[in-house]
């Protein structure tokens, strides 16, 4: 689902796994981070700083986890984009949806237990839980607003 789309870059609700509340994929359109023109790179650091504050408002995430992860492409024989992984963090547990969420890791790589299904962090909503949480994020989200000093 998506948050937003610019000139450079769109954010792509994680509709499928909110495992992380908030969870996003910025993805842009360039095969490789060397190849981003500076207006690139300031439209990005705009949509990181409006998707922190957003789940700080909506969510009160803690910290965040901004990770540039491009294997996949290569593995799966596509052709790669640069895209971003936007996963919120939260110290303490969060009451969502009438569920109580614990980031049972937190302080830790969210990719660290991720392929271990005892121990990896579990979606607790349903897909009606994940359009609420998208309609929280989307009221809020307003890059016309952020100022880059």
């Amino acid at each position: 689902m998506e948050l937003y789309k610019g000139k450079y870059f769109e954010i792509v609700f994680q509709d499928w796994c909110q495992e992380f509340p908030g969870a996003c994929i910025v993805s842009g359109h360039k095969e490789s981070l060397s190849d981003m023109e500076v207006e690139e790179w300031i439209e990005l650091g705009k949509l990181e700083k409006e998707l922190e504050r957003v789940c700080k408002k909506v969510f009160n995430a803690d910290m965040f986890n901004f990770a540039c992860l491009m294997n996949n492409a290569y593995r799966d024989n596509e052709k790669p984009h640069v895209h971003y992984w936007f996963v919120p963090r939260y110290k303490n547990e969060l009451k969502i949806c009438g569920k109580t969420y614990k980031d049972r890791h937190f302080g830790y790589n969210f990719w660290k237990w991720a392929n271990s299904r005892f121990k990896r962090q579990k979606d607790i909503f349903t897909r009606e839980d994940r359009l609420v949480i998208y309609d929280m994020m989307k009221k809020e989200f307003n890059i016309d607003n952020v100022k880059m000093d």
